[in-house]
């Protein structure tokens, strides 16, 4: 059966014909077809550091699937995950989930494979990451998941469009991290959640002082990675790995009270962090206010835990829109 794509602007279908190259929806967006995905950014020129950062996943998509990878697979793996069973729970059956900056779509993929009456729109501004999960998308028959590929900073999407949004790991690879926030908040509907996730500067600390050690030792200390110690992972996946962690042309650190300051002027309420991963818990319940004090234990619970932290001093705000 052949994919039938969606507009992540209004979320209507787009009718196309057999063999087209291009497609235009009702709404005036137009896209070039590649597969199923929908390519809004083209062959157009694009920004420095967004075109040498679209090079590098080029070469290393992250993350990447085995060969054997399929649907019960990924969901296997991803329920491995507090944080995404709380957040797959948490999700509507029926909801309409924006993923900004999706890379190759693992996330998405398992959200939508989770309920299928979901419907998952994912984008990113990589061609080669978003092949890479167009064909894995064919290949587990996932028909409720759109992918798209646009700019973080020109979104294909209309404002206050989407109940809940998702951003992983992206804002920190762009120049401008606060204006990038801003942008993947303005996509969130009143009252709707937003789950950023970003590199947070006392988290990864610890990272920073490993990656540091294996640029003066020219290589990564595996002793020191969680991720390269696994056995179950292939040399391939940990090759990958170190070309995100130890390589990456684009990173900022952002702390925990700059993103919240940024999310704040945005009209966002603060919910919680993760982690702590809320075992038990509704991933959207608020938590209470975190004073200056809470703050700083939980940051130095953060960098204390960074030794064996295998998203390497990721973390994610959860906020809701006011």
């Amino acid at each position: 059966m052949s994919h039938i794509s969606h507009c992540p602007s209004c979320q209507a279908e787009i009718p196309s014909a057999e063999g087209a190259e291009r497609v235009e929806c009702a709404c005036g967006l137009g896209y070039l077809l590649r597969g199923s995905v929908l390519d809004r950014i083209g062959e157009t020129q694009r920004e420095e550091r967004a075109a040498e950062v679209e090079d590098f996943y080029s070469i290393s998509p992250f993350p990447g699937y085995a060969p054997g990878d399929d649907g019960p697979t990924l969901i296997d793996r991803c329920r491995r995950s507090a944080f995404l069973c709380s957040l797959d729970a948490a999700l509507p059956a029926d909801a309409k989930i924006l993923d900004c900056g999706c890379g190759t779509a693992q996330i998405s993929a398992f959200l939508a494979l989770s309920a299928p009456g979901r419907q998952v729109f994912g984008i990113d501004g990589c061609r080669a990451s978003l092949a890479h999960a167009d064909e894995f998308r064919s290949r587990a028959g996932i028909e409720n998941l759109q992918l798209v590929r646009g700019d973080l900073f020109d979104l294909p999407v209309t404002p206050e469009r989407y109940q809940f949004v998702l951003s992983r790991g992206v804002v920190h690879h762009t120049p401008d991290p606060d204006e990038a926030t801003r942008r993947v908040a303005s996509c969130v509907a009143p009252g709707g959640y937003l789950l950023l996730g970003f590199y947070e500067t006392a988290a990864r600390s610890f990272h920073v002082a490993r990656r540091a050690l294996g640029k003066v030792l020219g290589r990564p200390v595996r002793a020191l990675d969680p991720v390269l110690q696994r056995s179950d992972l292939d040399e391939d996946k940990k090759r990958i790995w170190i070309d995100d962690q130890y390589k990456h042309p684009l990173e900022h650190i952002l702390p925990l009270d700059r993103v919240n300051r940024v999310l704040e002027a945005e009209g966002f309420r603060y919910l919680r962090t993760v982690p702590p991963s809320p075992l038990g818990a509704n991933v959207f319940d608020p938590t209470p206010e975190l004073s200056a004090s809470a703050r700083a234990r939980l940051r130095l619970g953060w960098a204390i835990d960074g030794i064996r932290d295998p998203d390497a001093g990721l973390v994610f705000v959860v906020a809701q829109k006011n």
